[in-house]
């Protein structure tokens, strides 16, 4: 069962007459748990618990709704309370949630993060068994909505075989794809698809995965990695290496000498992120792709998107919540302009 209505799209007149981002991922629930004072481990934390609208892919599609972006959405929620808040509250913000598939089988994703007293991150479970859903059946009977887009973003909580069927497509219609890796065990899924990836963002551990294991020790680690993935120009065309507090080592596929790595012959840049005050680090990452596709998808020079990508992610860190209400392009402009 599908949405097919528009009662969960605020005005879904406006994604007719422009080229829309496609993201293609999950959605689902975010449960958190934060103590007041340090947590302790093995014992019960008295602190605050929080609810709210989750899953990678629905929250670069928010974000980039809150930046007014003509974005659609393709995921699978479950046939039940959370799978219609979904519906309803994504597409208040603005995205297109009309090939949305309601799951008679699966119920809706639930992710449960406790973090510490700093909001850092110390554990997270997800079921996302419901992600299974978004197979190649589903996606084939979405292919005029995938060749009509202008970018396509996708993120690795989606099957192996999903991955491969878009990033094909994408290769053969000349489309645009961004490629999210969630996880040090997700990211595997990409190994396969380098050479049909335009821009990965991946963290430190991801990167190592995606390389084989290999530890990334120092600046000179890092670059050569990065090298190693983009295989001479045969392999990922261009790598935002995320770096925490540090920012992001950008390594892009059209390079000039003024990006050459001091010391070294490679080629690359540090960008550092912008210097906000940590509330909670969840949905920092999706917030930082949000603002890179901006970027993009305006022809802004790649290490200028990067900026936007970082000028989101600061936004968002400096809240209590995964998508910040505060999301506005006029927001992320005063910080880069700086």
């Amino acid at each position: 069962m599908e949405l097919t209505d528009n009662e969960n799209n605020r005005n879904p007149n406006i994604f007719e007459h422009s080229k829309k981002v496609l993201v293609i991922g999950g959605a689902n629930i975010d449960i958190k748990g934060k103590p007041f004072k340090k947590l302790k481990n093995a014992t019960s934390n008295p602190g605050k618990m929080s609810k709210a609208l989750g899953g990678v892919g629905r929250n670069i599609a928010h974000n980039l709704a809150l930046l007014k972006m003509p974005v659609v959405f393709l995921s699978v929620v479950g046939d039940d309370e959370y799978g219609r808040q979904i519906l309803r509250e994504t597409g208040g913000a603005g995205v297109d949630m009309r090939n949305v598939k309601i799951s008679s089988r699966n119920s809706t994703g639930i992710y449960i993060a406790i973090l510490d007293e700093m909001g850092e991150m110390m554990v997270a479970v997800s079921d996302m068994k419901i992600c299974e859903e978004i197979n190649i059946r589903y996606l084939k009977s979405k292919l005029d909505v995938i060749k009509k887009s202008q970018m396509i973003v996708i993120e690795t909580n989606l099957p192996e075989e999903s991955i491969k069927y878009v990033s094909k497509i994408c290769a053969e219609e000349e489309i645009k794809l961004i490629v999210e890796p969630v996880s040090v065990e997700k990211s595997k899924k990409m190994k396969k698809v380098l050479d049909r990836i335009d821009y990965i963002t991946p963290n430190k551990e991801e990167l190592e995965s995606i390389a084989g294991g290999i530890k990334l020790k120092n600046d000179e680690d890092i670059v050569r990695v990065v090298e190693r993935l983009k295989n001479g120009g045969k392999g990922v065309k261009n790598i935002i290496l995320t770096l925490g507090k540090r920012g992001v080592f950008l390594s892009e596929e059209q390079v000039s000498e003024k990006q050459k790595v001091k010391g070294m012959s490679l080629t690359g840049q540090f960008i550092p992120s912008y210097k906000v005050e940590t509330i909670e680090v969840t949905g920092i990452g999706d917030a930082l792709v949000a603002g890179l596709v901006y970027g993009i998808y305006n022809n802004y020079p790649l290490d200028i998107a990067v900026r936007y990508g970082l000028a989101a992610a600061a936004l968002t860190i400096s809240t209590p919540y995964t998508v910040s209400p505060g999301m506005k392009v006029e927001l992320l402009k005063i910080l880069v302009e700086k």
